[in-house]
């Protein structure tokens, strides 16, 4: 029994190392990945003036990454596709880490319409294999890694552990057993994890500085007529929700063609010239949307409804345009911040609760996109309001529950 518990205790301690390394890696890359946009997006258009600056940078950013992408393949994975080869395969490539690190840091450097989780969570899982691989002892016993490790990686991105411990727990089950730990077990393993990156993750950003998760976004109490509205604009969000999945077939139809006719390079800097153009017309287009999020909803009664909702449905568009043409990266963020830009104009043109206005838009389409309710739930938990937390549960539900098309696109060969 003793011997028992020790094994135990000792597994729970690696686990916690895992969590903290997983933790060094997510910080060190939003690091590198701040420095970046910080000398190409302020000191050098500070000192050149050209308005056309994002076009520049689009096709520049087009370039470097298409070239480079020829030499070491088309990386990273999209988080969906890392999900399905740890479920699907139980193994994942480690052998091209660096590259991936760098393909998945270059088109956030340059502005792109998409979020660090993909490229992360592809990484963080890699480690976890290479680390189960070398332990030859252990390997058995050490199964379980992969999925504390995009536990950790999401929940740190995010600043939301609930989170990530949803996503690995609501991914579809395929009839085969994927875990050697009880699922009392192995549910304490993943929180020490998570709570040993989010420990390392906070230090760092307090040693050295960084950001640390969505902004939160708070307003007056919801009234019993706003209520009424709860559904509509769960609709609503779906709706929207549709359009990016609409977006996504179309552009991944055109970029698939021209890839299969030009080389990679072709798609990668067509694509930074539309996301050079739109991001020139419309500027909180361009970047992930994390830091532009917190800046819209202090000052989005600056701007026209209209220009709010047009924003949100053209960066939806503008994230497919860059994950089909090359500029490989997640949507979570861009996607959370459509819906938070769309809640914005809506909130102005009805005269609605702006948290409740935003919560519920965005959950619903966020509910359409991921599929999983639970998970966007708890996500946009930290974001609003507790009293718009069973509206959240609903839109999401809602959306996660409407008939949809297939997937558009299929898993990429191995490079």
């Amino acid at each position: 029994m003793e011997q028992r518990t020790a094994k135990r205790i000792a597994y729970l301690i690696f686990c916690a190392l895992l969590g903290a390394a997983a933790a060094l890696v997510v910080w060190v890359f939003l690091r590198l990945m701040e420095l970046g946009i910080g000398l190409l997006w302020e000191t050098v258009p500070a000192r050149l003036g050209w308005s056309f600056y994002p076009v520049v940078m689009g096709l520049l950013g087009g370039l470097i990454l298409g070239l480079y992408k020829g030499r070491v393949g088309d990386c990273p994975d999209e988080l969906e596709t890392v999900l399905k080869k740890v479920k699907r395969d139980k193994a994942y490539p480690y052998d091209n880490l660096l590259p991936c690190f760098l393909c998945a840091l270059l088109p956030l450097v340059f502005g792109a319409s998409i979020g660090p989780e993909a490229g992360l969570t592809g990484i963080i899982v890699g480690l976890c294999y290479w680390v189960r691989d070398h332990r030859n002892a252990a390997r058995q016993q050490l199964a379980d890694l992969p999925t504390l490790g995009i536990s950790a990686a999401l929940g740190v991105v995010f600043g939301s552990p609930l989170f990530g411990l949803a996503v690995p727990l609501e991914e579809p089950a395929d009839g085969a057993r994927d875990t050697v730990l009880p699922r009392a077990a192995k549910l304490v393993s993943n929180v020490a994890a998570v709570l040993a990156a989010f420990g390392v993750f906070w230090g760092l950003n307090q040693l050295f500085g960084g950001s640390m998760g969505l902004p939160r976004v708070d307003g007056p109490d919801i009234t019993s007529a706003e209520r009424l509205w709860g559904i509509p604009l769960a609709l609503l969000g779906v709706a929207f929700g549709y359009l990016y999945l609409l977006f996504e077939r179309l552009t991944h139809r055109f970029f698939t063609a021209l890839q299969g006719t030009f080389p990679l390079v072709v798609s990668t800097t067509l694509g930074g010239l539309i996301l050079g153009i739109l991001g020139t017309c419309l500027p909180l287009t361009l970047f992930s949307g994390e830091e532009q999020m917190a800046e819209l909803t202090e000052t989005y009664l600056n701007y026209a409804p209209w220009l709010l909702i047009l924003t949100g449905g053209v960066k939806l568009f503008l994230t497919n345009v860059c994950i089909q043409s090359g500029w490989r990266g997640g949507h979570f963020f861009p996607v959370i911040f459509c819906g938070v830009s769309i809640g914005c104009g809506v909130a102005m043109l009805s005269g609605l609760n702006e948290a409740f206005c935003l919560g519920v838009i965005t959950a619903g389409l966020l509910g359409v996109i991921l599929r999983r309710p639970l998970a966007v739930t708890l996500l946009l938990l930290l974001c609003f309001p507790v009293r718009v937390i069973p509206w959240l549960m609903a839109a999401a539900y809602i959306g996660s529950l409407v008939p949809r098309w297939g997937q558009p696109r299929a898993e990429k060969p191995e490079a």
